[in-house]
Formats: structure tokens, C-alpha cells, sequence
């Protein structure tokens, strides 16, 4: 999963990076067709990051602890796993050849050349570069998904309350890449609030359906910085997530399901100097000369999510030793299983 979850991230900052640099030279119109080109990426780690916080309503016991080891996988809807590229909404990019059908970063192959014409008018004289529209990394993941690994410990708190901290330190590749992660959450039980009533001996009954309100706040930093030039993209992603959760807990297994939302937030800067050679022509499509311009910080992208989520799921424990798995539907639904260790 971790080998699975680097292809996806770093494949935008490093190898299928380099595709769409070209992009960065049709000025304004690169922002709108690299947010369409990544939007799916970043819209399933928001997805896949924000879940699997709570596999049960029912708290830990004070002061004790809770080892989580999870993996989650935002499935990609069809619908963006390309766009259409439409000629208004941009200024210089054009379709040199191919469909109009253009594969995001989750889409398959792109069949696709583009163009970016600059016309100047004073001297009757236009700039044209030529390139292979960006194709996507489909085709070399097992399925179709945005995963994240997350490994969160959890602490019992009196008041029949419990925290829960998820942490990954810094990941890097030998080419630049990296990322890491900070999260904090809170579930507070609700069913303690209810009397169970006693048994015939007045002791307190056991309760095995429980209710509980969860939050949580996470952060992850990542991206690519190129070693040999001072080239470089930046992500922050920031996520929200709001739920009510109710389980039936028994000794040796807990079935859960929620109902809450989330909110989330990313930026993506894109840092550096890019330098581009232009055949500029005269009207009639003749050749005069060789024109290199250079491009400087070229984006800056904003994405946000939001929207109701509803999960089931459930989860084994042997012992010390949970196993859990879920599946969450929302815009992305996500999956997730994972194991626990309790102590």
C-alpha cells in the first residue's frame, strides 16, 4: 500500500510532472486546465485522509490506548477521470489535433496535441509551441483510487471521552519528493448519558449499543522539489470531519456506521522558472525566428470539497488484536481495513 500510495501522490510532482509543464506557457489558461487536470487527485486525498477515524462509538477506557495501521482508497467516479476541453474558456491554448476528450491524471492515455497560440497584433505576428497533451496514471495502479495509509493512536479520557492523533513523519524519494501528516481527533460518548438499569444482582448492565459525536482536524504537506534547479511544487491539504456514530458492541466483534460530513481544503503552488522557445510566425504561417520567454512562480491552485458522508462497517477483536474494515459513500467513496492493536 505504501509503494501504491507514493506512485499516486509523487507521479504529479515528478514523473507526469514533467508533461505538463509545457501548460505553464499559455499564461492565465494554465490554471484552469491543470485544475482540471489534477482536480481528482487532490479532491481523493482529501476523501481517502479524512476517513477512518472511529471503527466503534463505544470509547476507550480511561488512560488506555489504541494502535491503528489503516490504508483507505478513494475510488475515482468515471466522470473525472477526463474532461472536456472547451476552446471558450480559454485563450491561447488550442486543440492541434485529437480529441476533445482529455484524460486527467486518474484517466488513461491521451490521444491529444495542443497548442498555444499568442498572436501580437501590433506586428501582425504570432507565437506557437507545440506539445503532447498530459496523459494519466490509470493503467498503472490495480485500481482506480487515490489511497492514503494513516497510522492514528488513541487515548481513553475520563468523561467517557478519547483522542486520537494520527502522525506520519517525513516520506521522500530520491528525487524529491515528500510528504507528511498531522491529525487530531475527539469522540465523546453519548449512550453514557442513558441509564442501561441493573440486573437482578443491581449491577449495572452491560450496554452494547452505544452513541457517540466525533471531530477531527488534519494537515498533510507534500511535494516535489526538483534537486538540480530550483523548480518545486508545494501541496497543503486540510481537512474537517463531523459525525455521529452509532455501534453494537460485543466481545468479539463491533458493528458501526455513521453519519457526518466533511469539509476540506487544498493549495498547490507550483514554484520556479520555466523557460520556453516560441516558433514565432508571420500570418501566413511562415517562419521568422525563435523567440525564448521565461515563466516565473507559474501557479497558484485552490480546491475545496465538501458534502454528507455515510459509513458501515466492522470490526474483529481477538484479544489485544483488532482487525476493521469499512466502506464510507460519499462524492468518492472510499474503502478502508486495517488492523489494531490494544493496550
Amino acid at each position: 500500500m505504501k509503494k501504491y500510495f507514493v506512485i499516486v501522490l509523487l507521479s504529479i510532482f515528478s514523473t507526469n510532472y514533467a508533461q505538463f509543464e509545457d501548460i505553464f506557457a499559455s499564461d492565465s489558461d494554465a490554471e484552469k486546465f491543470v485544475t482540471k487536470y489534477t482536480q481528482p487527485v487532490f479532491r481523493g486525498l482529501m476523501f481517502a485522509t479524512n476517513s477512518a477515524w472511529v471503527t466503534s462509538a463505544q470509547p476507550i477506557k480511561p488512560f488506555h490506548f489504541e494502535l491503528n495501521i489503516g490504508a483507505s482508497g478513494a475510488f475515482v467516479p468515471q466522470n473525472y477521470e477526463s474532461f472536456k476541453f472547451n476552446p471558450a474558456d480559454y485563450q491561447y491554448l488550442r486543440i492541434d489535433n485529437g480529441p476533445d476528450e482529455i484524460p486527467t491524471v486518474m484517466g488513461g492515455d491521451s490521444q491529444t496535441r495542443l497548442k498555444i497560440v499568442i498572436p501580437d497584433n501590433a506586428s501582425n505576428e504570432i507565437k506557437l509551441l507545440e506539445f503532447d497533451a498530459p496523459g494519466g496514471i490509470k493503467d498503472q495502479l490495480p485500481v482506480n483510487a487515490v489511497p492514503a495509509p494513516a497510522i492514528q493512536v488513541s487515548m481513553g479520557l475520563p468523561l467517557g471521552s478519547e483522542v486520537n492523533l494520527r502522525y506520519a513523519p517525513t516520506l521522500t524519494s530520491d528525487n524529491g519528493g515528500f510528504f507528511q501528516l498531522l491529525g487530531i481527533g475527539v469522540k465523546h460518548s453519548i449512550s453514557q448519558y442513558f441509564p442501561v438499569g441493573e440486573d437482578e444482582n443491581g449491577n449495572d448492565k452491560k450496554r452494547h449499543f452505544n452513541l457517540a459525536a466525533h471531530v477531527a482536524y488534519q494537515n498533510i504537506n507534500a511535494g516535489y522539489d526538483d534537486q538540480n534547479s530550483n523548480k518545486a511544487v508545494h501541496l497543503n491539504i486540510s481537512t474537517i470531519s463531523l459525525q455521529g456514530i452509532a455501534s453494537f458492541d460485543y466481545k468479539l466483534l463491533s458493528l458501526y456506521g455513521s453519519v457526518g460530513y466533511t469539509k476540506g481544503f487544498t493549495t498547490m503552488d507550483v514554484l520556479g522558472t520555466y523557460n520556453y522557445s516560441y516558433d514565432v510566425q508571420d500570418t501566413n504561417g511562415n517562419h521568422i525566428r525563435t523567440e525564448t520567454v521565461s515563466i516565473t512562480d507559474p501557479l497558484k491552485l485552490n480546491y475545496d470539497v465538501n458534502g454528507m458522508k455515510a459509513k458501515a462497517g466492522f470490526k474483529l477483536k481477538l484479544a489485544f488484536f483488532q482487525i476493521f474494515a469499512d466502506y464510507t459513500i460519499q462524492e468518492f467513496p472510499v474503502a478502508t481495513a486495517g488492523i489494531g492493536f490494544k493496550f
